[in-house]
């Protein structure tokens, strides 16, 4: 994998010298997810938290790139920069810089109104009782519909496991006198974890007592595949939609 993905990036590279249009290879919503993840490690110091312009980086949103008017050419700028700007070129793998292609371009492509009913989305998050999580433990939606495009949004959806940040992950540790104790670890130190457990609880453990410990890099939202019909799925990304704060 790691070889094709070289290769796919070698080609890129060169593609000014083929008459061969080279198309994205990583344009799933999974991919941007993680290219959305990649963009606000990398980016959004200069182009803004939402690709709409910042400190020395032009808006990124619309579309209209002065320097990229393909995929290709856009995979070119990331990994090669542009001379004379202050645009730096970036040592991404093949993959990484395809999936940031695929989050800029998933940007550009949400114009327009979309499918799905927006009250009815609010009617269903108050019965799902979405709140419940959302107002405080869970992440803050309005600034989630800001950064993740219709597609990023429904996939979470669905399947809320394709991408989840570290600081959601959840952990369990095994205790030395046989206890065992599971939730999310929010910091660490030289001889403590501070955990919070699942009842949004706070439980500090002290590392002398921990016998072993594994993470399981899920979500702890429940799916709404094969639960929420697909036209309820669209409402209830409507209704996040809904919630981007205008700027």
């Amino acid at each position: 994998m790691r070889y094709a993905i070289l290769i796919l990036a070698a080609a890129a590279a060169s593609a000014q010298h083929s008459s061969t249009t080279i198309t994205n290879p990583y344009n799933t919503a999974k991919d941007r997810v993680e290219g959305a993840a990649t963009y606000r490690s990398q980016c959004g110091a200069c182009h803004g938290p939402d690709a709409k312009g910042g400190s020395g980086g032009p808006d990124l949103s619309r579309g209209q790139y002065k320097h990229a008017v393909s995929e290709e050419a856009m995979f070119k700028v990331i990994t090669k920069g542009v001379p004379g700007t202050s645009m730096p070129g970036y040592s991404f793998d093949g993959k990484l810089a395809w999936q940031l292609v695929a989050y800029l371009r998933g940007l550009n492509q949400e114009q327009g109104g979309g499918v799905g009913d927006a009250g009815r989305g609010a009617s269903l998050f108050a019965s799902l009782r979405c709140a419940g999580c959302h107002s405080g433990k869970a992440p803050n939606l309005a600034d989630a519909s800001q950064r993740m495009t219709r597609a990023e949004l429904r996939l979470a959806l669905v399947d809320p496991n394709a991408s989840v940040s570290a600081e959601y992950w959840q952990w369990k540790w095994k205790l030395r006198d046989g206890a065992t104790v599971s939730g999310r670890r929010l910091n660490e130190d030289t001889y403590s974890i501070q955990v919070m457990l699942a009842n949004g609880r706070l439980q500090t453990l002290l590392k002398h007592d921990v016998a072993a410990s594994e993470d399981a890099r899920k979500s702890p939202m429940p799916s709404f595949a094969g639960k929420v019909p697909d036209g309820d799925i669209d409402s209830l990304v409507a209704y996040l939609v809904s919630l981007r704060r205008a700027n």
